[in-house]
């Protein structure tokens, strides 16, 4: 298998597109690698590829701030990471915030996907840091959700991740590569891209769209 370090994995990946990656994972018969469309980009035009760096949590009262682990989670986070937040399905609360995205952006990380709400949208706007996210709450997490547990397996968006899955995302939602497969369906991703190019360039010259999906059985 080639060898390819991880911030070349990050550019190449930015350079195709999710559904050539997606294409890719069915071709391989893993099915559900997409993540669910309730998770939408902040802005337009958003792309996201990285390894995971996962956390999970719950509603939990608690205010202790000795028991409080987000801040030191984002202390720990590698650069290229991506960010993946479980929530539980926690619908209020506030979970990501401009605090944390500039600690992530200190820290080279790439962006971030929270299965849940996000707050001081327009600061994370400015700061142009990638992320997708279910909704804005302008509720604070201390006293109603707390961080169990990271870099450890986590479910979002339907799909279970683990720590050095790579994420990618653009605006037709966010696919889940597994860590054993990254190279490869990358390579096939490319490959497709480059197939698609010559389609779109037969399509745009007149040939029958029926005959161009028998000769390259995609469309």
């Amino acid at each position: 298998m080639e060898t390819i370090g991880v911030e070349e994995l990050c550019r190449r990946y930015e350079q195709v597109y999710v559904a050539a990656v997606s294409d890719a994972l069915d071709a391989r018969g893993y099915w559900h690698q997409a993540l669910d469309s309730g998770l939408q980009p902040l802005n337009c035009g958003t792309k996201l590829a990285g390894p995971a760096f996962t956390m999970f949590g719950s509603p939990n009262r608690t205010t202790d701030k000795s028991l409080r682990k987000s801040p030191r989670a984002v202390d720990e986070l590698a650069p290229l990471s991506v960010v993946v937040m479980g929530t539980s399905g926690d619908p209020i609360t506030g979970h990501w915030g401009e605090l944390l995205t500039n600690a992530a952006v200190y820290r080279k990380c790439r962006g971030a996907v929270v299965d849940g709400g996000i707050r001081d949208t327009a600061f994370i706007r400015e700061l142009g840091f990638p992320i997708y996210y279910r909704f804005h709450s302008p509720r604070d997490a201390s006293g109603r959700w707390n961080l169990i547990d990271y870099q450890c397996p986590v479910e979002a968006g339907g799909v279970l991740i683990t720590p050095g899955d790579f994420i990618v995302g653009d605006d037709d939602g966010i696919v889940v590569v597994p860590r054993e497969l990254v190279v490869d369906v990358l390579l096939e991703a490319e490959a497709i891209v480059n197939t698609e190019k010559e389609i779109r360039q037969r399509v745009r010259e007149g040939q029958s769209v029926a005959e161009l999906y028998m000769e390259y059985e995609r469309f």
